[in-house]
C-alpha cells in the first residue's frame, strides 16, 4: 500500500467516523483546533494529520489510534468499486442506464 492509497483510506476512515458521530466537519475541527478546509483535505487524502491531531482524533470517537488505522472494510469497498467500474465498462448504454435506476432506488 502506497502514501497516497494510506492518505485517502485515512481519509475516508475519519468521514466514517465523523459521519457516525453526526458531525460536521465545522463540528469536527473545533474539537482538533485546526480549519475546516484541513478536516476536508485530510478525508479527501490530500493531507495527514499531525501526531497530535492522531491522538485528538482518538479521544474524540473515543477509540486507540491504531483503530483508526483499521481500514479492511474500506479496502473491501474499493475492491467492489473497482470490479463493479470493470463490470460497468462492458455495458452498453441501456444496461448502464437500468443499473443506474436500480442503484439509484437503492439509495
Amino acid at each position: 500500500m502506497d502514501d497516497i492509497e494510506v492518505k485517502k483510506l485515512f481519509g475516508k476512515k475519519i468521514k466514517n467516523l465523523r459521519d457516525e458521530n453526526k458531525m460536521s466537519q465545522e463540528d469536527l475541527s473545533v474539537k482538533l483546533e485546526i480549519t475546516q478546509r484541513q478536516v476536508s483535505m485530510i478525508e479527501r487524502g490530500l493531507s495527514f494529520p499531525k501526531l497530535q491531531t492522531l491522538n485528538k482524533l482518538a479521544n474524540i470517537f473515543k477509540c486507540n489510534i491504531q483503530d483508526l488505522f483499521d481500514y479492511s472494510h474500506l479496502q473491501s469497498q474499493e475492491i467492489l468499486k473497482t470490479e463493479l467500474k470493470k463490470i460497468i465498462d462492458d455495458y452498453n448504454s441501456e444496461k448502464i442506464r437500468t443499473l443506474y435506476l436500480i442503484a439509484k432506488n437503492l439509495h
